[in-house]
């Protein structure tokens, strides 16, 4: 659901809002953000027309779009610019060269160069519901107050008044604000922005506003779109009503008074306000939250939840059609890398392939799309030339991605006996788990799949699978591990009872999470031993496990991504955290990037280089003294002093990777290293063996 329904279904319940709330610009720590794409949901529509052109601007996911638009004689969708908000995204409202976007916080951003929008200012405190603009004031609604803001300056908003009320929805007309909310819709007089105060209210339930003149129109949660004469907004009166109408949001075109839309898509005559009625409508293959129209082109285009944009063609008003869909998203629950390309399963909205050659310039290939199918994509993996989804029915689609633009659907499969929650790829063996159900495919021939073996698994649905040797590992109600050995004959050894979101295999380690963090020894795979644990104080949505660091994502709105050494397995320690834009359900390691599948916020790529290794203060060999680098920053020799005799000594460079430089001792005891082949850049000089180690950072100028 949109953020607005969202914080109304938990408004009514008396609960607290976990995700939506204001954030602190994220820190550019050993977690560095490099890039993200954030497609997701689409929720609101606005557009900016002039004689000569017309630009879109959809909020989805956790960013807008900016989009050119043409439609003369064939439609056409040109993406300019894509932005990425610090939150969820809801209204966005564009006002000559200034975009606003809510993000939790009203964004301002200045798109008069329309292919690189500048971020002006966040206006972060409170936690702002909806927010509207008129000329130079901003108006918004929050838990428990409405506030006037002068935006005369947009990169220096300066509160003017403020007054004790609160919508989730909002429209401001002339000298008064409407705010809709599960308790009423209020009617407030901003004539002074110093002073504004409620002058009347009604009693709804309220999905939408809109204002044009005298008249009031909104729509409710009983499925009713209302009219209401505000000529004097002290005493409001019913005009008109019209039911059986899922008004989200409403939208009266500026140069026809006579016809409104909302985003189902309803056609509505209101040339007599007194009786509305219905000529026209198309039942959009979504959820339909946002609605605008460019009448001169004669097309509608509709915010569609997790169908991107969809442009409905009324040319003839009492026939609308559906012309063109685009920029679908929806929730990202599972991520796959492989050969520069990532695999997003993207629930409604299909299979999304994105170019992640370069991580920090992820761009979108295409889509094996869901539009109008009702199909759940949860799961995908994907190898070469070849991808596999999960889907309704048939439970599994082969697709070849041979062309990433223009993937092809050559095989839809229903032998696997249950649904695919999670897949592994490895070698020519597809290893599936699914609600009660373990499967091996042979999948060598990929567009002729064999169902090899299957066992009996847990109840549940499967929430993490890994695969290592001759053994399978998955989770969710609780801990299973198969025995592989025998393709044909996968059987169950040993169950753990403890349930998991997530979990990853580190060399003879396996990592799993929900609650604390726990890491099991596979030196006997077919029993693994608990070592130890970290509790997060959270639960923990996603988790993965690279050269020695866990990444999880977890925090008080399972929203913080944080890097975890584990280079003593007996003590862990939080050695970098960063915000996410929102919830990560699926995190991977790819060197040495991590990319967080962000549900309905997209994907996140952050660089891990300054969190490769940790830098640790251990107690070292009894005798032996402080370990000292001299010189540091060292350009080309460097000697360790105070190391043991005999203890080993290895160089690491900035994300775990043993460089190779040989360690020569001299008489003294004193160990030289050779760093003239080196880049310039952060390395880990690690003396010793576990438990009794040092890490040393040194840095290469």
């Amino acid at each position: 659901m949109p953020r607005w329904d969202h914080l109304r279904w938990l408004a009514k319940r008396g609960l607290p809002d976990p995700y939506l709330r204001g954030r602190t610009p994220v820190q550019d720590s050993g977690l560095r953000c490099v890039a993200r794409w954030s497609y997701g949901p689409s929720t609101w529509v606005d557009i900016r027309a002039t004689p000569n052109d017309t630009v879109v601007f959809l909020s989805r996911g956790s960013g807008v779009s900016i989009i050119r638009f043409r439609g003369q004689d064939s439609l056409r969708l040109d993406l300019l610019a894509d932005i990425n908000s610090r939150s969820l995204t809801g209204r966005c409202q564009v006002r000559d060269t200034l975009l606003y976007v809510n993000s939790g916080g009203v964004e301002c951003y200045n798109v008069s160069d329309l292919s690189h929008p500048d971020l002006l200012n966040w206006l972060s405190q409170p936690l702002i519901y909806d927010f509207f603009v008129v000329d130079t004031l901003l108006y918004t609604s929050s838990r428990d107050s409405f506030r006037v803001f002068s935006v005369a300056n947009p990169a220096n908003p300066r509160r003017l008044g403020a007054c004790a009320d609160s919508g989730f929805v909002m429209y401001v007309s002339g000298n008064h604000a409407y705010l809709g909310h599960q308790a009423g819709l209020f009617i407030l007089d901003v004539t002074n922005p110093a002073a504004p105060h409620r002058i009347s209210s009604l009693g709804y339930d309220v999905l939408s506003i809109s204002v044009r003149d005298t008249l009031l129109y909104f729509g409710t949660t009983e499925f009713a779109l209302h009219v209401y004469n505000v000529k004097d907004p002290t005493t409001p009166f019913p005009v008109g009503s019209l039911s059986n109408i899922e008004a989200h949001d409403i939208y009266l075109p500026p140069t026809c008074d006579t016809v409104l839309y909302t985003p189902k898509l309803h056609v509505i005559n209101t040339v007599d306000p007194a009786n509305p009625r219905q000529i026209g409508f198309v039942d959009c293959p979504g959820w339909d939250y946002g609605v605008a129209a460019v009448p001169a082109l004669n097309y509608v285009l509709v915010a569609d939840y997790f169908k991107g944009m969809v442009a409905v063609n009324v040319a003839n008003p009492t026939a609308p059609v559906l012309d063109t869909m685009a920029f679908a998203g929806d929730q990202a629950l599972d991520i796959t890398i492989d050969n520069g390309k990532a695999y997003l399963a993207s629930y409604h909205a299909g299979l999304q392939i994105l170019d992640v050659s370069d991580p920090t310039k992820p761009s979108y290939l295409g889509c094996y799309d869901t539009a109008g199918a009702s199909k759940n994509v949860t799961s995908a993996t994907a190898h070469d030339s070849f991808a596999f989804a999960s889907w309704n029915v048939p439970r599994m689609l082969v697709i070849d991605v041979t062309d990433p633009r223009h993937p092809m659907r050559v095989r839809g499969w229903d032998s696997v006996p249950t649904l695919p929650q999670d897949m592994v790829l490895r070698d020519t063996f597809l290893y599936i788990a699914g609600r009660l159900r373990f499967n091996v495919v042979n999948v060598a021939r990929p567009r002729e799949p064999v169902l090899v073996g299957s066992c009996v698994s847990m109840d549940g649905v499967r929430f993490g699978l890994a695969v290592r040797d001759t053994f399978a590992y998955e989770v969710a109600d609780a801990f299973n591990v198969i025995n592989i050995s025998l393709p044909d004959s996968p059987r169950v050894v040993t169950t753990i009872s403890r349930g998991s979101t997530n979990l990853s295999v580190l060399d003879t380690l396996i990592v799993c999470a929900p609650g604390p963090i726990v890491w099991y020894s596979l030196a006997n795979p077919a029993v693994p031993v608990p070592i130890d644990s970290i509790d997060m104080g959270h639960w923990v949505t996603g988790v993965t496990a690279a050269n020695r660091t866990i990444y999880a994502c977890s925090g008080p709105s399972y929203s913080t991504l944080y890097a975890i050494s584990i280079a003593d397995l007996h003590q862990p320690r939080v050695i970098d955290q960063t915000s996410l834009p929102y919830t990560a359900r699926r995190v991977t390691y790819v060197a040495p990037y991590v990319y967080a599948a962000m549900w309905e916020a997209g994907v996140a790529i952050y660089e891990t280089t300054a969190a490769g290794v940790a830098e640790r203060e251990l107690t070292v060999q009894p005798g032996c003294g402080r370990l000292r680098a001299v010189p540091n920053p060292a350009s080309n020799r460097l000697r360790i002093t105070g190391a043991a005799r005999a203890a080993p000594v290895v160089v690491y460079d900035a994300v775990g990777r043993n460089v190779g430089i040989e360690a020569a001792r001299n008489k003294g005891g004193t160990v030289e290293l050779n760093m003239a082949g080196l880049r310039s850049g952060v390395y880990f000089v690690e003396v010793g063996e576990n438990p009794r180690t040092e890490v040393l950072r040194v840095v290469r100028p």
